[in-house]
């Protein structure tokens, strides 16, 4: 029974094995003196300081001011990235119109472009949820074009001899189909939006987890700095995997060929 279960959370286990086995060597290579603790600090004294900054309310105040950039972010480059992506997979003509637009946000450096967003949007909020729009957009647009694009050709064919419009078939089976793909770009969208916020926030913001990093890095308080860190990663991790759980939930009604 133990191996049966082993087996249906493998992946689950040995991720969650992998972190206690960094985690431990992580504090045995600062005890031993391998690593200086000024640099990285330990899990331990990590721990310790996360509860104080938890009772003090800087954790709560950090973590809702970046939640909420990244709720908005996220929010905006899922409506935006899905109906461009839609439009755009269904009419070629709309595709490359929007191809030189969305390539180039790609292969160019976000982050170069903050000090614009700083000229027209002024330092905080806005913004952050700008550059982390922006580094959300296109995995959530290129995804949805793809699933649009890559429609069941023998469901269409299908629809067509039943008398589908091409309504109909847009709405009955190139959707539903693209909504795993959807999902994937959806779960790429989530880490970079992350990504994003916290990246706008190290450069310009009075809150939040990427200026508690820049605060107590500047103050050289790496213990304090960890903590804000490590957050950041918990919660990149958690967002990620919700998200690859709709993304399996919603490709469990496909039907699997080799069986």
């Amino acid at each position: 029974m133990i191996a049966e279960l082993f087996y249906r959370r493998q992946a689950l286990v040995l991720g969650t094995l992998s972190m206690i086995g960094i985690v431990v060597f992580w504090q045995i290579a600062v005890d031993t003196g391998f690593i200086n603790p000024f640099f990285i600090s330990t899990p331990s004294q990590v721990a310790a300081e996360f509860i104080t900054q938890f009772q003090d309310g800087s954790v709560a105040t950090n973590v809702a001011a970046t939640l909420h950039c990244f709720a908005w972010s996220l929010g905006l480059a899922t409506v935006v990235g899905i109906i461009l992506g839609m439009l755009a997979g269904w009419f070629a003509d709309v595709e490359s119109a929007l191809e030189p637009f969305i390539w180039f946000k790609y292969s160019a450096p976000t982050v170069a472009f903050y000090p614009l967003f700083v000229a027209w949007l002024g330092y905080g909020t806005p913004t952050i949820i700008a550059i982390a729009f922006l580094f959300a957009l296109t995995p959530i647009y290129a995804n949805t074009l793809s699933g649009i694009k890559n429609t069941d050709r023998d469901l269409a064919r299908a629809a067509r001899s039943f008398g589908a419009r091409p309504l109909d078939i847009f709405l009955r089976v190139a959707l539903p189909g693209s909504v795993p793909v959807m999902m994937a770009g959806l779960r790429l969208g989530v880490g970079r939006a992350l990504t994003g916020v916290v990246v706008a926030e190290l450069f310009g913001a009075n809150a939040g987890l990427g200026y508690a990093i820049t605060y107590y890095g500047q103050l050289m308080q790496t213990t304090k700095m960890m903590v804000s860190i490590v957050i950041v990663i918990v919660l990149g991790v958690l967002l990620t995997q919700i998200l690859s759980f709709l993304e399996t939930r919603t490709d469990s009604w496909r039907v699997d060929s080799n069986r």
